[in-house]
């Protein structure tokens, strides 16, 4: 690995940290810890009250994250700026994370609403999309080329559509806790508030019925993109796992938001829930990048497919 590689990994991982903190703040009911922004009660240091110091961590860590993304995007113009690709995605990461710390201000001057908090995590998942692509194509080289193969670009429309999908079931999920709709069903897997969904209960029983069968959506994409990714040829094992490895967390993921209903909505396990869709996020994007891309020659991700693929390489 790179110095580049590091950083740019380092980054992505920075970020995974910084939206799990943002769980914490939500889960926790510590959004406004901090009524005002960019100071906390007119102080430079929060006083010493648990929501304000959690929310304090939050707007801590960003600004940490921030440097370390400026850092990669200066780096990458500097060293990198010959890659088109990863100069225009460096380029990208900086408005965005403008514009990700506006809608912060914004969230919290304007009292935390459903919508201005569900854009908050969707700029998060998007920033966090674009640096993982940074982090990937770093790894792919410069000599990365574009897939060709009409079984994987069918893979690869399958794949977007799939994790557009999937984001979508998430940002749901997002809504949820932003329109404080969490405990608005008390059973799993039905909900004895509102037994038929959007017939019986109210709004939020509706809300949080939207999000359960979206999930049921999101998991018949997982499944059916699993099942296309095996019909890939020997050489594409990486994205065979990587589909595995989707569906995988994707369980873990429903059985986790289950898990809030059984342990009587822990903050921890809320927390767990909304970091896990980033992770989910993640790795969406890294399937779309490996299904369009292969590998430069010179690059240790292309000799590891080299050694995925060939049995007597392995055994050399």
């Amino acid at each position: 690995m790179t110095r580049y590689q590091g950083l740019a990994t380092s980054t992505v991982v920075a970020t995974l940290v910084l939206i799990t903190i943002g769980a914490v703040v939500r889960t926790t009911g510590s959004g406004l810890g901090c009524p005002d922004w960019p100071l906390c009660h007119g102080e430079l240091l929060p006083p010493a009250e648990r929501t304000a110091i959690i929310e304090y961590t939050h707007r801590s860590a960003a600004a940490i994250v921030g440097l370390m993304v400026l850092l990669t995007v200066a780096i990458t113009m500097w060293r990198h700026r010959k890659d088109h690709t990863l100069r225009n995605l460096a380029m990208a990461a900086v408005p965005l994370l403008a514009f990700q710390a506006w809608i912060g201000k914004e969230t919290v001057e304007r009292g935390l609403p459903p919508a201005v908090v569900t854009l908050h995590l969707a700029m998060a998942l998007v920033l966090f999309g674009v640096l993982t692509l940074i982090a990937v194509f770093s790894f792919l080289g410069p000599e990365r080329r574009l897939s060709a193969n009409r079984e994987r670009l069918r893979f690869l429309r399958l794949a977007i559509g799939v994790s557009t999908v999937v984001i979508g079931v998430l940002l749901a999920g997002s809504y949820v806790v932003g329109a404080d709709a969490t405990t608005a069903c008390l059973t799993w897997p039905g909900c004895s508030q509102a037994p038929v969904p959007f017939f019986d209960g109210l709004r939020e029983q509706h809300i949080h019925w939207f999000h359960r069968l979206s999930v049921l959506a999101g998991l018949g994409g997982v499944i059916l993109l699993i099942w296309r990714a095996q019909e890939l040829p020997n050489t594409d094992t990486i994205l065979r796992i990587g589909t595995w490895a989707l569906g995988g967390l994707y369980a873990i993921q429903i059985m986790v938001g289950a898990a809030n209903i059984w342990t009587d909505f822990s903050s921890a396990v809320r927390a767990v829930h909304l970091a896990g869709s980033a992770v989910i996020c993640g790795l969406c994007v890294l399937i779309i990048a490996g299904a369009a891309y292969y590998a430069g020659h010179h690059t240790s991700a292309d000799k590891f497919s080299r050694l995925a693929s060939d049995p007597e390489n392995k055994s050399a």
